[in-house]
């Protein structure tokens, strides 16, 4: 069994007053664009942890996720990671998702699946630099608990070795700007 996080606990304060994960993208919000896509998935348990607005972002959620609130979502991204690994309350593999990257597809998750070996952290990569998501074995579940800050998981990946899987562009693209949204729901702009 592995099991599925979806972090949509963060302000999005580069983005301005609203809240990115819920803003449109091809006539969805972005944070719906990874929860179908998590849902479809092989993944056999998901949890969607949510912070800041988290009413609205629930309801921006498919039907058939489980969310877990992280009080503490303004400590940073850790506090998130924990909170969805207390959320599945299992002894699994854990992936964990950003739901500001609606370009990942259920494609994109089966093939991180399928390259898992069950013992190797294993990385959606872009252009051979890591990105999301990433695949945690259940070693690395007890330091997964034990983060903190804003930092996620990344000093996990420096210390242990990773399997990457090369997914192009969606393992990189989050959208910091509604400028950056607009650019890319309308394609490159000529003059």
């Amino acid at each position: 069994m592995i099991g599925g996080i979806i972090l949509a606990a963060g302000r999005s304060t580069r983005f301005g007053e609203d809240n990115k994960l819920l803003a449109h993208w091809k006539g969805k919000p972005l944070v719906r664009h990874v929860g179908n896509a998590a849902s479809a998935s092989r993944l056999d348990r998901l949890a969607v942890v949510t912070g800041h607005e988290a009413d609205r972002v629930r309801t921006a959620l498919p039907d058939n996720v489980a969310t877990i609130h992280n009080y503490e979502f303004r400590e940073g991204m850790a506090g998130s990671i924990r909170a969805g690994c207390y959320r599945l309350q299992g002894h699994m593999p854990v992936m964990v998702l950003l739901g500001d990257m609606p370009l990942v597809t259920t494609v994109h998750i089966n093939s991180l699946i399928d390259a898992f070996d069950g013992e190797t952290i294993t990385a959606a990569t872009y252009r051979d630099e890591i990105g999301n998501p990433v695949l945690f074995p259940k070693s690395q579940l007890a330091a997964l608990k034990c983060l903190d800050g804003d930092r996620g998981a990344r000093s996990l990946l420096k210390r242990a070795d990773v399997l990457t899987v090369e997914l192009g562009e969606a393992a990189a693209r989050d959208f910091d700007t509604p400028d950056e949204l607009d650019a890319h729901s309308t394609g490159p702009k000529t003059s």
